[in-house]
């Protein structure tokens, strides 16, 4: 009875495993994740990422610094991918075993917060293209931007399958659109140019390295675990999150790279305006922020039905109401926005290294069943931990004013966040009973 009961949900609901694990036979094929995840991955930041590396660094150097950078992001997200795989949890769920089942309402609340300040921008980003592409000002403009929030979140209602079935097809877009970009910038500026580019301005390598790492940090650390969860086995889970980063984030960041230099310019949608493409244009900034977008609300909303205890579906409304209204801010031109998002991106990581150490280091990779009284409804030690690492994060940052080489290393408040939010939480609950 119990297994038609699942069966029932898995085709009825589909994605909204919310409050529960994901089931064995609700489990997907390795290309299904994988193409999610690459939808993810796939965003026209890491492309402008690409871009930004040719102002200080060789071509060679940015090849380099994409690899390394990438590689770093995949030990972290091998390290979330595994855990999520072997539990089935989303990143929401997960977070009650480290907060408690009440604790973890408040911690799951920033990682939304977040990504629906992102879903906003890009949402409005897009409104301003299709404006620009159309001619179109003043109210008609802001009908745009709302509708704009409003389109790209309908994919997220349906869950994972409509997102893959979205990815198959707008994946192969970006990447054909992409590389033929980076083809044709390749073409005009001559592969000689592009080989033995050299800056007029020197960038570190730690720095590019560093660079590379935050395009995907945030992401990787938390909203991964939604997508892994429905991988067959943890080593598919492994893998996908690795194609991703390595082959899509890299790709992405390349590409940006060589239209950066062809075209002398960072932004890839502006490069293909300047080649008179504006249908192509048009095609991979629709494909790559919808992939994005619809799979960032959908991480947001099972971080907020968590939090709220309530329907994913109506939690999705509810956001796609307040971002179309947003929009109408036009966030796009608002500086100081970008620095509240900042600032949430230095506050959320340290929670990412605390619930790997509570995975890995407390729990021994064994996490009781959710319903489990060993669950207690609160635990002091990750908010000790979280606001120790905040602090150390606030002590490098400071190190890191300058522009040497040693201070680039602790440049990314993400990373260093992760790191504190590790070791700290390991080593207070070594004197507690596994971080109560």
């Amino acid at each position: 009875m119990e297994k038609k009961i699942n069966i029932q949900n898995t085709e009825n609901i589909d994605m909204d495993f919310e409050k529960t694990a994901v089931p064995k036979n609700a489990r997907k094929s390795f290309w299904s994740i994988t193409i999610v995840w690459l939808g993810f991955v796939f965003v026209i930041t890491s492309m402008m990422t690409g871009g930004g590396l040719a102002s200080g660094l060789s071509f060679k150097q940015i090849i380099f610094a994409t690899t390394i950078g990438n590689v770093f992001l995949c030990l972290i997200a091998i390290a979330i991918a595994n855990m999520a795989s072997k539990t089935g949890l989303s990143f929401a769920l997960i977070t009650r075993h480290t907060f408690g089942n009440k604790g973890s309402k408040i911690a799951t609340l920033f990682v939304p917060i977040v990504n629906i300040g992102w879903y906003t921008i890009q949402a409005a980003t897009y409104g301003k293209f299709i404006s620009s592409v159309l001619g179109i000002e003043g109210y008609g403009e802001l009908a745009i931007l709302f509708l704009s929030a409003i389109v790209m979140g309908i994919f997220s209602f349906a869950g994972i399958k409509a997102i893959t079935i979205l990815g198959y097809i707008a994946i192969p877009a970006i990447i054909f659109l992409s590389m033929g970009t980076a083809l044709k910038s390749g073409n005009l500026a001559g592969w000689d140019t592009i080989f033995n580019w050299i800056p007029a301005k020197e960038m570190s390598m730690v720095n590019g390295v560093t660079i590379v790492i935050g395009t995907w940090i945030l992401s990787t650390a938390t909203c991964i675990a939604d997508t892994m969860r429905f991988a067959k086995n943890p080593k598919e889970a492994m893998l996908s999150a690795c194609v991703g980063l390595l082959g899509g984030n890299s790709l992405l960041i390349l590409c940006g790279s060589i239209a950066g230099i062809g075209m002398n310019d960072s932004d890839l949608t502006a490069v293909l305006l300047k080649l008179g493409l504006v249908i192509p244009s048009l095609i991979l900034m629709t494909t790559n922020i919808f992939t994005t977008n619809a799979a960032n609300l959908y991480s947001s909303s099972l971080n907020l039905a968590n939090s709220f205890s309530t329907d994913r579906k109506k939690i999705i409304a509810i956001v796609l109401l307040a971002s179309g209204l947003l929009c109408l801010t036009k966030p796009y031109d608002i500086a100081i926005l970008f620095t509240f998002l900042n600032l949430l991106g230095v506050i959320v990581p340290p929670l990412a290294g605390i619930i790997l150490s509570n995975y890995y280091i407390v729990n021994e990779r064994n996490y009781p069943d959710l319903n489990s009284n060993s669950i207690k409804d609160w635990a002091i030690t990750p908010w000790i931990s979280w606001v120790a690492s905040l602090v150390i994060v606030k002590l490098l940052s400071n190190v890191a004013e300058g522009g040497s080489a040693i201070n680039g290393i602790f440049g990314l408040p993400a990373l260093n966040g992760i790191i504190a939010g590790f070791i700290i939480y390991t080593l207070i609950a070594k004197f507690t009973k596994k971080g109560a």
